[in-house]
């Protein structure tokens, strides 16, 4: 508890400085949790399919994050053909070709550990983007905090039992409303303007936990507790960021749909 607790209080003041300064700084955040995401899924990935390139998933990891850092959305679509191109080219080119097994894997770990964290980049670009990310971050860890207490204490009926036994549906309906009651009173605090701040908390909060269920169900594939070890008490960087790489992207496209 005491890693947990000095991890927490080193790290937390470094993200939330870097989400209001936003520019270069979120930008060598971002990179350096993606790199360190994508080392961690090459490790689970390895387990399941055997050797992959890591100095080949580092580059298109970093490229990725640069061209959405100076060009934003505007990349996206073609930034995504041009990965699959070039995993395919790659896998034509193998001595061992195996597009679905091992091209698959390699795309969803550029996917989840590189475009996913590049919208952070581009939530914090929007109008009032440092609130609006800093409403999302406070969310989902409200969302995941509420859980765990509300869990220990109320939790009886298992949430998703195949994929992380100890997660309970009342844990998760608290953390949910955790988030709900916390993006409301920043909407109002911040007259963001948005739908009702409570409704935004619903949808973070659910994507949230969806975030996090579903990199439990990649460590429990891959054979492994934790993602990695990089951060003390927390396990790795996938175990802290899991719920926001799922919440942050819904909110994006949420903010871009109501304008």
């Amino acid at each position: 508890m005491a890693k947990r607790v000095l991890t927490a209080a080193l790290f937390i003041p470094i993200v939330l400085g870097c989400l209001y300064w936003g520019g270069l700084a979120l930008f060598m955040l971002v990179l350096a949790a993606s790199l360190v995401a994508v080392f961690e899924l090459k490790v689970m990935l390895q387990q399941i399919i055997g050797p992959i390139s890591g100095t080949f998933l580092y580059l298109l990891a970093t490229g990725i994050l640069a061209l959405i850092y100076w060009q934003q959305e505007l990349v996206m679509a073609p930034l995504m053909l041009t990965i699959f191109l070039v995993v395919a080219i790659k896998e034509l080119i193998s001595s061992q070709v195996q597009p679905l097994r091992r091209g698959g894997l390699i795309l969803l770990a550029l996917f989840y550990g590189a475009i996913l964290p590049g919208h952070f980049l581009l939530l914090r670009s929007e109008p009032q983007g440092f609130a609006l990310l800093l409403m999302v971050v406070l969310g989902t860890w409200a969302t995941d905090t509420g859980a765990y207490f509300i869990g220990i204490r109320w939790g009886r009926h298992q949430l998703a039992p195949r994929v992380s036994p100890n997660k309970s549906v009342e844990g998760a309906c608290g953390g949910i409303l955790l988030a709900a009651w916390i993006t409301q009173y920043i909407n109002s605090r911040l007259q963001l303007g948005l739908m009702p701040g409570w409704l935004m908390g619903l949808v973070v909060g659910v994507a949230a936990v969806i975030g996090d269920l579903f990199e439990s169900a990649l460590k429990r594939e891959a054979g492994v507790k934790d993602s990695g070890w990089i951060l003390p008490g927390h396990g790795g960087v996938l175990d802290r960021i899991d719920s926001l790489l799922f919440s942050v992207p819904v909110v994006y496209y949420l903010v871009r749909w109501i304008g």
